[in-house]
């Protein structure tokens, strides 16, 4: 028998229940891996490696579960915020070297 029948089987069985879309509509939901892992006759971590292993996927997968903990709202606020850049570190540290200067002449902050 050749290299991963496993593999092959599960992922021809994620087909025929309807492909990854079915799969991350269960996530959505809040269906856990272990449940939907163990609907596949495999481990957590040898379905998530397969649910992973994609990028375009790995980001569909974190919408799932962000919309099946109701967090959806915050992640569109997270992807506004990202956004503004962070100042850079000569910008951030005049204001400690202001502070400093302060100290030095006796002025409280």
């Amino acid at each position: 028998m050749s290299g991963r029948p496993v593999r092959r089987r599960v992922l021809a069985e994620v087909e025929r229940t309807g492909g990854w879309q079915a799969i991350l509509a269960r996530i959505a939901r809040g269906e856990q891996i272990v449940a939907i892992a163990r609907s596949f006759g495999v481990t957590p971590g040898f379905f998530s490696g397969l649910l992973h292993e994609d990028r375009g996927r790995h980001e569909l997968v974190a919408e799932a579960r962000r919309r099946a903990s109701g967090r959806e709202p915050l992640a569109e606020i997270a992807a506004l915020l990202s956004g503004f850049a962070l100042p850079t570190a000569a910008v951030a540290g005049r204001a400690v070297e202001a502070e400093a200067e302060q100290r030095k002449e006796g002025v409280q902050t």
